[in-house]
């Protein structure tokens, strides 16, 4: 495959901790299935054979960017890969069963231990895509068939476009797994109510305070972001502790037996204090909307609430 020649040394650049002793063949089946998923799913069959031909030969006067770009693809394909492929690799497969590789210098790792380096890889990796393809977006000239690609719709009309854009408004700590687990709720907020809200924002006289319409803008975002996470967390997979509800990462992405759903009392509880502000939010939005455009009829009632922290976290 393109994006790696299939040496150990070169991969552990983009996956570190592996020991030099390690050989990589028995990973290259998970690697090639992720590169032939993600880069076209995202960017497109011109854009994924462009950086696979850029890890075959790099050309001599290459930009810093191109030599960027492909190093994002190796290490979001190399991760998210061999995450895949992590299960696999403490077990071995015979006439016998399913069995642990063990020696006497060595012992297989314990399955929370596993859990845990195969999350580290999927985030790492899932941010080297976010990164990529914000490289991608700034550099038409060098990616002239973005345009085309299955993602640019999607990436140029979001309110949301990364994890880190999302996190400023509802805490999800930037990662990428969280992030894409509510993107179906946040495509879909967008689109039914924050389109709407977006052009009455658009539609305020040209001489109205630059620095109040940004403030409008601000609690529109806010607003939409509390949106996706209440009708997000009653579909996802997730777990209380004390006050909190997290997405639980092992039963949403590798469904591990120790995942406890929340009871019905507890999230009823936690859905309740969201709601109050969620409303608020929206609350917030059309009373700053309100006093730009004394004219226009705010829908949403105004409230007194008052935010709570740490209602809802997510891993």
């Amino acid at each position: 495959m393109a994006l790696f020649d299939g040496t150990i040394e070169q991969f552990r650049t983009f996956v570190p901790g592996l020991t030099t002793n390690y050989t990589l063949e028995d990973a290259l089946p998970e690697l090639t299935a992720a590169e032939q998923a993600l880069l076209p799913k995202f960017l497109g069959d011109d854009i994924a054979q462009q950086l696979s031909d850029l890890g075959s030969e790099m050309p001599d006067d290459a930009s810093n960017k191109l030599e960027r770009a492909l190093y994002l693809a190796q290490v979001a394909v190399g991760r998210i890969g061999f995450a895949n492929y992590l299960p696999f690799a403490e077990v071995q497969v015979g006439d016998d069963g399913v069995t642990i590789t063990n020696s006497d210098n060595r012992k297989a790792a314990f399955e929370y231990q596993t859990k845990k380096v195969q999350k580290r890889l999927l985030e790492e990796g899932w941010r080297a895509l976010d990164d990529l393809i914000s490289l991608i977006d700034k550099n038409p000239v060098l990616f002239p068939k973005w345009p085309e690609s299955p993602y640019y719709a999607e990436h140029q009309k979001a309110l949301f476009k990364t994890p880190a854009a999302f996190s400023k408004y509802y805490p999800i700590q930037d990662r990428w797994l969280t992030f894409w687990a509510l993107r179906p709720f946040i495509l879909n907020v967008e689109e039914n109510s924050g389109e709407e809200a977006m052009a009455r924002i658009d539609a305020l006289p040209g001489d109205t305070d630059a620095a109040k319409v940004e403030k409008a803008r601000r609690n529109l975002l806010r607003a939409l972001a509390y949106q996706a996470v209440f009708d997000g967390l009653p579909h996802l997979s997730v777990e209380l502790n004390g006050a909190n509800v997290q997405v639980n990462y092992a039963s949403q992405y590798g469904n591990a037996e120790y995942y406890e759903p929340p009871g019905k009392d507890h999230l009823s509880w936690v859905m309740d204090n969201l709601k109050k502000q969620l409303d608020l939010a929206w609350s917030t939005f059309d009373t700053t909307l309100a006093g730009l455009v004394p004219s226009t009829d705010s829908t949403q009632p105004k409230s007194d609430l008052l935010y709570s922290n740490g209602a809802i976290t997510f891993l």
